[in-house]
């Protein structure tokens, strides 16, 4: 039995006019189990997605985080240049 294509069923959980209208996908999904689970998942995702509101999205850090960021980057970068022990200049022989 061939599967319907992930890109069908994403269409079959977005619109019920699309499901209504494929007899040919409907059949399939109530014979084979696997579909039917993927149906069922892409429907809870496009549900999921739908129910987002603007609150539920990230807000951007302020600026002070961002610029505590780069400080410990940068104290980060120049601790791992700093020497570790007693060293000669390049290319010196100690």
């Amino acid at each position: 039995m061939t599967h319907l294509d992930h890109a069908r069923l994403v269409e079959l959980a977005l619109s019920a006019e699309a499901a209504a209208e494929d007899d040919a996908a409907l059949r399939h999904i109530a014979l084979c189990v696997w579909c039917r689970q993927e149906l069922t998942r892409t429907s809870k995702v496009v549900r999921t997605a739908a129910s987002v509101e603007l609150s539920d999205l990230p807000t951007v850090p302020p600026d002070r985080i961002w610029e505590r960021i780069r400080q410990e980057l940068s104290e980060a970068t120049e601790a791992s240049h700093r020497p570790t022990g007693e060293v000669g200049p390049p290319g010196a022989d100690v």
